[in-house]
This record gives C-alpha cells, sequence and structure tokens, in this order.
C-alpha cells in the first residue's frame, strides 16, 4: 500500500469514528464495519467465503451497539475493546486507511494462518 497520511484525531461516537488524517480528509467508520473487519485468527477466517462473512456480519448487526475503547499498539495500530465481541483484532493503520476510503482491507486475499 502506498504511503498514507497520519492519523491526527480520531473521535468516538455512538456508533461509529470520525477520523481526521494530515492531508485533511476526514472519514467516517461504523463500528459494525470495524467489528466485522476484524483481523484476528479467529474472525478473520470467517470473511474467506460469502456465506461466512454474510454471518459474520449478522452477528456483529445483532450486538447491541457500543462505543469501544481504543488503545495504540506501538507507533503502527490500533486495538479496539468491546464489552461484546472480539477485542482481538491489531489494526494496522493501513487496515483503517483501507476501511476508512470503503477499499476491502484484505486486498481480497484469503486469511492463511500466520500471515496474509
Amino acid at each position: 500500500m502506498s504511503d498514507i497520511p497520519d492519523l491526527t484525531r480520531l473521535e468516538r461516537r455512538d456508533t461509529d469514528m470520525q477520523l481526521t488524517y494530515s492531508d485533511g480528509g476526514e472519514f467516517t467508520i461504523t463500528y459494525d464495519d470495524l467489528k466485522h473487519a476484524c483481523p484476528c485468527a479467529k474472525c478473520a477466517p470467517l470473511r474467506n467465503d460469502d456465506d461466512n462473512s454474510k454471518s459474520l456480519r449478522r452477528q456483529v448487526e445483532a450486538m447491541a451497539p457500543e462505543k469501544p475503547q481504543v488503545r495504540t499498539v506501538g507507533k503502527y495500530a490500533l486495538a479496539f475493546d468491546w464489552k461484546h465481541g472480539c477485542s482481538s483484532g491489531i489494526y494496522r493503520f493501513e487496515r483503517i486507511w483501507a476501511l476508512a476510503n470503503k477499499l476491502d482491507p484484505d486486498n481480497g486475499k484469503p486469511y492463511v494462518h500466520g500471515a496474509w
């Protein structure tokens, strides 16, 4: 992925988060989209085929809306802590940028244990 601007602000709202980047770009990501795109070894394989991905999406949408806690992971990622749902995923800034831009954060690749 090409260079992405720095994330300068993240505002957690009730059902989504507003992202502001150093180039002035502003984006919104819903928490449902964020949960569905969880990159952990449990959730990621569920997006490998359409039926499982749709099932995962229904599970995510059935959860009560909640605002997660956000923590940095080094200087390369964010982690989201949920009361309900998976909190294992580490979201690299490139992944968040892809989600913000409505791109496939997995770049069309199926999950393979240990590497994308």
